[in-house]
């Protein structure tokens, strides 16, 4: 019983926290997201408590509607104003994964007006990144520093700063005007490329992906391009990239918990379903004239996905497109990842030659000893290799930088 209780909160938290937050946060007004985002928690962690002892309510998410407006109301009575808030939440209907598909729930009224408020322009681009990825991704603040190369103090102070702008402006929870949806609509499709990626090659632990992240950021990146108001070409490639790219998840890390390389993954494991959604993306994200970073990474993707190997993908137009992306996207990230298509479309020497100073960057490091391990050049690419397992992030990574040193 316990353990059906904590399975069903797990799918509740990953599930409707968005929305019982933003639902919340919309009478509270933005200078108090901090109070909807501690309510909810204390919801979850009274459903914790009491559902083994008590039984589950009929309406388990109602139920978190309730207790969370409840606790909110208790964190305000010391303040010298008063908060008016509805008797009752708007009703939010529950959800699961499995009934509706894990990429298939659209965002309500309240989400969106939500992760359009915390990208307000009123905020510098850094914290609209940086508060849409902790209100309405949910990732933690270490979580939130490793993705924007930051340190964990220095995010909490931008959080705070953030909520006081967006207080001291008056801005309201609710969709944004026309003319300002353009550039509120990138930031939030970078927001959810930061959660991806901290889904896809986390930051740091023993594990080297959380699944649940990505999905949450396809499910949310799939909303933006389904809805009238966020449709574009621009969102279709954002959705593109991040199914393709979700697709090979389950080839990530081996049965003995070592990570594989792109290269050595079993394709025929890939999620081809989800290599399809990024397809009908793609496709449609042709239909403008205007060419992204989202538009480049997305066909670097598909190149990847539709190859049925590593010695068979077309690694020359690989380096086309980096070079296309490097002119308007110029970052250490895409240099690597340049340099590694060069290699395998020119040889390693090019490869090595192509390569940026890795700068304490496990992967660089990984790649100099890789181009240099083809080369001959073994004692240079055992130290290089020395190196990336001491930076690894994850014990996976870890294990695999072992791995070679040993072979």
């Amino acid at each position: 019983m316990k353990g059906d209780v904590h399975r069903l909160v797990d799918s509740l938290a990953r599930d409707s926290t968005s929305r019982l937050v933003a639902a919340l946060a919309k009478r509270l007004g933005t200078g108090r997201i901090a109070v909807a985002e501690d309510a909810v928690q204390y919801a979850l962690m009274q459903a914790l408590s009491l559902w083994p002892f008590k039984s589950v309510p009929d309406k388990p998410e109602a139920w978190l509607a309730t207790v969370a407006r409840n606790r909110a109301l208790d964190l305000l009575r010391s303040e010298s104003r008063r908060v008016a808030l509805a008797e009752e939440l708007v009703p939010v209907a529950p959800t699961t994964a499995e009934s509706e598909g894990r990429f298939d729930r659209e965002l309500n009224d309240d989400e969106l007006a939500l992760l359009f408020a915390v990208c307000h322009p009123v905020l510098s681009p850094e914290m609209r990144v940086t508060f849409a990825l902790k209100t309405v991704c949910g990732l933690t603040v270490p979580q939130i520093a490793a993705g924007l190369l930051s340190e964990p103090t220095a995010i909490a102070q931008r959080l705070v700063r953030a909520r006081k702008q967006l207080e001291s402006a008056g801005v309201a929870i609710e969709p944004p005007p026309p003319d300002a949806l353009p550039e509120r609509a990138e930031a939030v499709r970078t927001a959810l490329f930061l959660m991806f990626n901290e889904g896809y090659s986390a930051s740091s632990g023993d594990a080297l992906v959380q699944p649940e992240f990505c999905v949450e950021a396809v499910r949310l990146s799939r909303a933006l391009a389904h809805h009238p108001m966020t449709r574009s070409p621009a969102s279709d490639a954002h959705a593109a990239l991040l199914a393709l790219t979700a697709a090979r998840l389950p080839t990530r890390v081996g049965p003995d918990g070592v990570a594989q390389l792109l290269e050595d993954q079993p394709r025929e494991k890939w999620d081809r379903a989800l290599i399809a959604l990024g397809m009908v993306h793609l496709d449609k994200s042709a239909r403008g004239k205007e060419l992204t970073v989202w538009h480049l990474r997305a066909e670097i993707a598909a190149i990847h996905a539709l190859a049925p190997s590593s010695a068979d993908t077309d690694w020359k137009r690989i380096v086309a497109v980096y070079d296309q992306l490097r002119s308007i996207d110029h970052s250490p990230v895409v240099d690597l990842a340049h340099a590694v298509a060069v290699g395998r479309a020119e040889g390693p020497a090019a490869g090595l030659a192509a390569l940026p100073s890795p700068d304490g960057n496990p992967y660089g490091h990984a790649a100099f000893a890789i181009f240099l391990t083809e080369l001959g050049r073994t004692d240079e690419a055992r130290g290089h290799f020395e190196k990336a397992r001491d930076l690894a992030r994850t014990e996976p990574e870890r294990r695999l930088l072992e791995r070679r040193l040993r072979s």
